[in-house]
């Protein structure tokens, strides 16, 4: 099976990840501003990785866009954030029901670094924190976080691979 991986970064989680998938893969590891629409249509596979940015894959509205090109391929999406891996209502909340129900999704580990955040960034979690309800959520919502972990894409990868071998299964049946 051929594949690319489209990542979007923006302090360099995601594309760790990216960098990780294609090491174990094979699969080119693309920025998704870099992507042709040639290397879309040639992949079987294609590897979407993006941060959570206010709740919500930042990813979304490039898949929504480019859906007509994805939508007879598989497609899988992971994304990064400082919250919880599991927190999946932006990704529900971000993509219609008939484009997520063809979408393999795995929320990594991200990571948050306050002092590194752009100011922009920054502010927005100065923002949060005051509007911030839970005192425990709003305790820790400005200390930093690294939950990046190469173990993340295992579940990626053995996905990977039990698709190749069903894919393998179906050649020998039909040989």
């Amino acid at each position: 099976m051929n594949g690319i991986i489209i990542y979007r970064s923006t302090y360099g989680a995601t594309e760790q990840y990216a960098r990780w998938l294609a090491d174990e893969t094979g699969f080119p590891a693309v920025r998704q501003r870099e992507v042709t629409q040639e290397q879309l249509r040639s992949a079987e596979c294609v590897i979407v990785g993006c941060p959570i940015h206010a709740g919500r894959p930042s990813s979304a509205g490039w898949i929504r866009r480019h859906w007509p090109l994805l939508a007879d391929k598989r497609v899988i999406l992971f994304t990064t954030s400082g919250a919880p891996p599991a927190l999946v209502q932006g990704f529900t909340a971000s993509l219609p029901e008939h484009i997520r129900s063809r979408i393999e999704y795995y929320p990594l580990g991200g990571r948050m670094l306050f002092g590194q955040l752009k100011p922009a960034h920054r502010l927005l979690m100065r923002i949060g924190q005051k509007v911030e309800k839970n005192p425990e959520a709003k305790a820790t919502m400005l200390l930093d976080i690294d939950n990046v972990d190469r173990a993340g894409i295992e579940p990626i990868l053995a996905g990977i691979r039990v698709h190749e071998q069903s894919l393998d299964g179906r050649i020998d049946t039909n040989s």
